[in-house]
């Protein structure tokens, strides 16, 4: 019997080293490859072009299951060596999908394209508050984010990959609901005292990104019966929860605060969802107000018009920590999650 199973849990392995362990798993993989670290992974430098792998949502995705180490990191170096398909337009629509990511996100991600030898930039769409919307090629395995020269090589518009986006996300069926919150005092013989106050949704790597998505909104109000504030602290997570229930919302702010250090980390900040229309009426969810809100032009918003044309840099709505770039290799992101 292995020492942790008699003492407790595998305790995980600080950043430096578990660095180390997936360098000697791309030295294994090829060992011709040059590898230089740094401060949040390391560049793998070849013939070809280098290459900055951010491990830092990886070591967070072990930090949460220590024991999946070596599964991890295998599919960490299939996600490295699989090089994108090209497509043309025709082929390439279908794969279309929106994805939330933060301000931070957006802005390391400008900063790092331009250091490119072929400069390239990331269009996007705002949302509420710190959240913005891409699109991507949502391929087996591996999300690619969409830039402005694969728009230009498509001969399409940025709102044309949106709508089609937003097409396809409606085409599928809603993330599954992990468990429902309940308030209340059930028993056999009164079952209807019991209310669903809130309802925890965990799935892939598109379960926040249902967020942008009237229908689903709906979806949420027709369970809840009620405004309801939600939470995306991670792109794999969503949680809704009844604006009647001061302490439950308390709770989980709380519960997030610790959101960076999650796998695909989005935000800490929460949304209220008003119901007096369809599609309801987003805003950031401030306690004793409301923040900013979702503007009726918004493509996600009830009714709205195609995207505008997206600004050239985004803007927080309140100043956030330094943090790795949200993704494992470049513009790549695996679909597939850590636990």
């Amino acid at each position: 019997m292995k020492l942790l199973e008699l003492f407790g849990k595998e305790k995980p392995l600080p950043f430096a080293k578990f660095r180390e362990l997936v360098r000697a798993a791309v030295r294994q993989h090829d060992p011709d490859l040059k590898i230089q670290n740094t401060e949040n992974g390391f560049i793998l430098i070849s013939d070809a072009a280098p290459v900055a792998c951010n491990l830092r949502n990886l070591h967070a995705a072990y930090c949460k299951t220590p024991g999946d180490c070596d599964a991890l990191i295998r599919a960490w170096l299939k996600s490295l060596v699989t090089t994108p398909p090209e497509h043309t337009w025709l082929e390439a629509r279908a794969t279309l999908r929106p994805m939330l990511k933060d301000a931070e996100y957006l802005r390391h991600a400008r900063a790092q394209m331009l250091k490119s030898p072929s400069p390239d930039s990331l269009p996007y769409q705002p949302f509420v508050g710190e959240l913005f919307a891409i699109v991507v090629r949502d391929l087996p395995g591996t999300a690619v984010a969409v830039t402005e020269k694969q728009l230009e090589a498509w001969g399409v518009s940025f709102a044309k990959a949106m709508e089609e986006a937003l097409n396809n996300m409606n085409l599928l069926s809603f993330p599954p609901i992990l468990h429902s919150l309940l308030a209340g005092s059930a028993t056999p013989r009164a079952p209807e005292e019991t209310q669903v106050v809130g309802l925890v949704f965990h799935g892939d790597h598109l379960t926040a990104t249902w967020l942008l998505i009237e229908r689903f909104r709906d979806h949420i109000s027709q369970r809840l019966h009620s405004d309801y504030v939600v939470f995306v602290p991670n792109r794999s997570q969503l949680t809704a929860v009844r604006v009647d229930e001061p302490g439950l919302i308390t709770s989980i702010l709380y519960s997030n605060q610790n959101y960076r250090s999650q796998p695909h980390a989005l935000t800490a900040q929460c949304f209220h969802v008003s119901t007096a229309t369809t599609g309801g009426v987003v805003s950031v969810y401030q306690v004793g107000g409301m923040g900013d809100s979702l503007a009726p032009n918004s493509p996600f918003a009830s009714g709205a018009s195609a995207p505008q044309s997206a600004p050239s840099a985004p803007v927080s709505s309140r100043a956030a920590a330094p943090r790795a770039l949200n993704d494992w290799w470049g513009l790549n992101e695996p679909t597939e999650e850590g636990s």
